[in-house]
């Protein structure tokens, strides 16, 4: 049997798929990260642009202190990112620059693997980006062939496209990823061997290196477990609290299958199980839910609507008070995804589908209000949409506004620009999130930032260090005092105590 590694998704797609992005901080990355960094993990997916912008708005924390936290405690697993390609925070396309920025400040801060999956299949365009991240530093590359079921995505469409990743120097392997847990063990059978032959495996170019499937039907646990038998190398899995349901399959349970097998999975169970009793208490304290193992339902794979978008948009729904209307828009959206000619159902189509269901819903009237966003889709801003569009759908979308303006390619935005509209003494790293987030966020993130406590206690040292004058700062609570002390002249302070 063969060598198996392991990818940790808790901290960004379980985060995602269970707790609406929201649930992980920085304080909880930097208990759990030397935990993880414990268990043999060949990588931990850490974040995407979608967790980078949940930091900012929910808990006004700059992202990449997080980044830079997991890297200095994690220091002997590799961090990974996931991206689209396309887009980056925004739910519109992003300029080339954005991007290349946003990549520089991802290696530069201790990222090193980069997934990049075009919904669309756009693999043209998933080369183009591996090349830009591995000019800007990124370590290793993996391009996505995106599973779904719909009457134009075939076991052929499939291998094709995972052919069309195989001329590529950038790409170092390949992946199969399966946002909706809707793989089965029978469709592995299928792809797998479809794909490694499609991609040649002997050719010397990437390999099918990677298994990427959620928990939602419950068949994913067996589902990798085939996968494995088939010569994949590398599988995802998350750890409890944030396993099980929409997210992936129980780490634990997944190195003991798989050990059950024959196959060979260096890994320290015991500190996977701390991290998880980590992960645990923090679930209690903030009332976070628990992922529990999925009872199999044959309707989800009607919507296929992915567990972190459901989880989101239950979310969303009750923040507006309309929390039972969550059935209704999940069976509007079945017509929105036919509609809009099967676009694939993962981030950015599986919200721009299942807003606009909303919107269908909410209204009482399908179309009355069209989204910006799924306009954008319609006219192409993403490439050709694989099967068959609603035509009068079409013809009410481009007369909009928005579908009468031309599709901005971003080629006019340049740093330079950024910077003279948003200040030239930036740092890059407030630069980017300005450059795709809300001002008052933004303001809201960098003034929490000046008043933390960190903030303070690296004050408080600075000064202590300052060859200027003297400094006296004492800080009690209950009995506990903490006290620091500076003579102004240091050679003054010797000369006393000489004397003394």
């Amino acid at each position: 049997m063969a060598k198996i590694s392991l990818v940790d998704v808790s901290l960004r797609d379980g985060n995602q798929s269970l707790w609406g992005a929201t649930g992980i901080t920085t304080r909880m990355v930097r208990g759990v990260a030397p935990l993880l960094d414990r268990v043999g993990y060949r990588t931990l997916e850490l974040v995407s642009s979608t967790l980078m912008a949940t930091a900012v708005r929910y808990h006004a924390e700059d992202p990449w202190e997080k980044i830079r936290v997991a890297r200095q405690l994690a220091p002997n697993t590799q961090l990974g990112f996931l991206t689209t390609g396309k887009r980056f925070i925004t739910f519109g396309r992003t300029p080339d620059a954005v991007f290349e920025l946003a990549f520089t400040l991802l290696a530069r801060n201790g990222v090193r693997k980069l997934w990049v999956i075009d919904p669309m299949h756009d693999m043209e365009g998933a080369k183009r980006t591996a090349a830009m991240a591995k000019r800007v530093g990124f370590e290793e590359v993996i391009g996505g062939v995106c599973y779904t079921i719909s009457p134009v995505h075939t076991p052929e469409y499939f291998a094709e496209k995972a052919g069309e990743l195989s001329d590529s120097p950038d790409i170092d392997g390949v992946y199969l990823k399966d946002p909706s847990g809707i793989l089965t063990p029978d469709s592995v059978r299928t792809l797998v061997p479809a794909l490694q032959a499609s991609l040649g495996a002997t050719t010397g170019g990437p390999q099918l290196r990677e298994v990427h499937s959620h928990s939602t039907t419950g068949l994913s646990p067996i589902t990798l477990l085939e996968a494995a038998d088939l010569g994949v190398e590398t599988l995802h899995c998350g750890l409890p609290p944030l396993a099980d349901g929409p997210s992936h399959p129980k780490a634990q349970q997944l190195v003991a299958n798989l050990r059950a097998r024959g196959h060979e999975v260096d890994v320290d169970v015991e500190a996977m199980d701390r991290a998880s009793e980590y992960l645990t208490r923090q679930a209690r304290i903030k009332r976070l839910p628990q992922g529990r193992p999925a009872q199999y339902d044959e309707a989800y794979y009607k919507h296929t609507i992915p567990g972190g978008v459901q989880s989101t948009t239950r979310r969303q729904l009750a923040e507006i008070r309309r929390p039972e209307l969550f059935d209704a828009v999940i069976e509007e959206s079945l017509q929105v995804r036919e509609d809009l000619g099967w676009p694939i159902v993962m981030t950015p189509f599986a919200q721009y589908i299942v807003a606009q269901a909303a919107l269908n819903v909410i209204a009482g009237e399908r179309y009355k209000t069209i989204s910006n966003e799924v306009v954008d889709l319609l006219r192409g801003d993403f490439g050709p949409l694989p099967g068959k569009v609603n035509e009068d759908l079409l013809d009410r979308a481009l007369a909009t506004p928005r579908g009468r303006e031309k599709a901005a390619d971003g080629d006019e935005v340049t740093l330079r620009g950024l910077r003279q509209q948003f200040g030239i003494h930036l740092s890059d790293e407030e630069l980017l999130l300005r450059a795709v987030m809300p001002a008052e966020q933004v303001d809201r993130m960098v003034a929490a930032k000046k008043k933390s406590t960190t903030a303070t206690l690296a004050g408080l040292l600075a000064a202590a260090g300052s060859p200027s004058s003297g400094l006296s700062v004492s800080v009690s609570s209950g009995d506990t005092k903490f006290s620091i002390s500076r003579d102004a002249n240091p050679a003054d302070s010797a000369a006393k105590e000489a004397t003394a």
